[in-house]
């Protein structure tokens, strides 16, 4: 049993054609994959930038100075109240009540700063304010009058080069020394 030329130039043909025809199905496969993740990326970016942006907007300072200005528009809109001949004892009340609502949000605001300063500074150089580099804690066993005694000890690096060992501030803070310097 031959096959003829004939059929097996068109076998050929078709199978060629197949081919292509996958291979270009793939290719189409890839790029609508390559397209759709490309627009999930530039979704995510936007997302990062709207977070950020909203970052920005809630950061202490920022919170502050709003309620600084709200404090104000407060107390002007008080002076008003209180110098307009037409305006009610009721209004004046109202508008005290918001005046000092957001005084006690400045005063929490403050204190919230306040106490995020303290849980900071142990991670600031105690001269400088430099970062803290390295906090490291060993222990060292020692024999003393026949017991053997483990002993611990702290270590404290700082960006600056200040070091603490063991409370005893051992390393210089270079910032401190051209500060004196200058």
């Amino acid at each position: 049993m031959s096959i003829s030329t004939e059929t097996f130039f068109w076998t050929q043909v078709a199978s060629i054609i197949t081919f292509l025809g996958t291979l270009f199905v793939l290719y189409r496969v890839l790029v609508s994959q390559k397209d759709a993740t490309i627009e999930l990326q530039k979704e995510n970016i936007t997302y990062l930038k709207d977070q950020l942006a909203d970052a920005k907007s809630q950061s202490p300072d920022v919170l502050a100075q709003s309620l600084a200005s709200r404090v104000k528009l407060f107390e002007a809109e008080l002076k008003r109240l209180e110098q307009d001949k037409s305006s009610t004892l009721e209004q004046i009340k109202e508008k005290e009540a918001e005046l000092k609502q957001a005084r006690e949000e400045a005063e929490d605001l403050t204190k919230k700063v306040q106490h995020a300063h303290e849980l900071l500074s142990g991670f600031l150089c105690p001269q400088c304010g430099a970062s803290l580099a390295e906090k490291a804690y060993h222990y060292e066993s020692v024999e003393y009058q026949g017991r053997e005694i483990d002993v611990d000890h702290e270590y404290i690096a700082f960006e600056c080069g200040y070091e603490i060992i063991d409370g005893v501030a051992k390393g210089r803070c270079r910032n401190s020394v051209e500060k004196s310097n200058t």
